[in-house]
């Protein structure tokens, strides 16, 4: 295994998919984080759940990745070396009753109904889920859960790219959602962590200097049609400045979800993806929603987590 590894982490985590039925299921989100911003970052709480692995979204956007997510179709994961469980041949680790008919593999968890949220429901499941950006604040993604929270900018903020501050993520609420599955016996818990997202907030709740926040918004602005001359050396500078916001802002991200992990009341099962990556200028790209390299490839780790009080491995 490669240091990004945890030892003994493959073999605890293949015998947890040979059963998912048995253990608590976790699903993290890292709004638009691209996989170099990943790849470069220190996060040794999701070093721990296994490798990082360079995947592929199905969206280059919050709302179709996610419905791919929902799906039952995790971004695809096609480079070497693979889990034996989430490979080329078989790349879901669950499978609706109402996807093709065809056999369900030995590694895959049928579930019935039209996503996983259902599905997991209708296997006992009690099912949470957290949202972080606006496509989480009213419409079909909340309603399919038993418990939903929405902690974002509200729909009349006129400014997008505005400041956020300290508890305005779902992952400053690692508490709550903890006790929110503690009471079931079995829950599917579910957090887009909007962090990673622009304005790329401190998780202090501290602004970043005044070049940082103009760079952000002068992004904004070439998002949206204005000029953007990527060849110039401050534009190179700018793209730098950037990654190094994200990269800070996924720092911050790992430290909460080293809080979640611990207070989780059960081992369960996490998967940690992107749902799309973002461009800072290449080749003329900026933002998302473009189905270039930088948007469409993202950081993935699987692992199992023990829980609140758990000190040996799931078997």
């Amino acid at each position: 295994m490669s240091g990004r590894t945890a030892a003994g982490g493959a073999e605890t985590l293949r015998a947890a998919a040979d059963d998912l039925a048995h253990h608590d299921v976790v699903l993290v989100t890292l709004d638009s984080l691209r996989f170099d911003t990943a790849a470069e970052a220190k996060v040794p709480h999701l070093d721990a759940l296994g490798p990082l692995r360079r995947a592929c979204s199905y969206g280059s956007f919050t709302l179709p990745s996610h419905a791919a997510i929902f799906g039952g179709f995790l971004p695809n994961v096609t480079e070497e070396p693979q889990w034996d469980f989430y490979s080329r041949e078989q790349r879901q680790l669950w499978r609706l009753s109402r996807a093709r008919q065809q056999a369900v593999p030995r590694t895959s968890t049928l579930l019935r109904g039209d996503t996983i949220v259902e599905g997991f429901a209708a296997a006992g499941y009690r099912t949470v889920g957290a949202g972080g950006v606006r496509w989480f604040s009213s419409g079909h993604f909340p309603a399919l859960f038993d418990t939903f929270h929405y902690w974002g900018p509200t729909g009349d903020s006129s400014d997008k790219f505005a400041e956020r501050r300290r508890g305005d993520f779902a992952l400053d609420h690692v508490e709550k959602l903890a006790g929110e599955v503690a009471g079931a016996e079995r829950a599917f818990l579910f957090v887009n962590a909007a962090e990673t997202h622009a304005p790329y907030t401190r998780g202090t709740g501290d602004a970043y200097d005044a070049e940082t926040q103009r760079v952000v918004r002068a992004w904004s602005g070439g998002w949206n049609g204005g000029e953007v001359v990527p060849s110039t050396a401050a534009a190179r500078q700018d793209m730098t400045r950037l990654r190094e916001a994200q990269r800070i802002a996924l720092e911050d991200v790992d430290r909460k979800l080293g809080l979640l992990f611990e207070a989780l009341p059960r081992p369960a099962v996490a998967v940690v993806c992107a749902d799309h990556g973002e461009a800072f200028g290449e080749d003329g790209w900026w933002g998302h929603n473009q189905p270039v390299p930088e948007v469409m490839q993202v950081p993935m780790w699987i692992g199992v987590v023990p829980g609140r009080g758990c000190q040996t491995a799931v078997t």
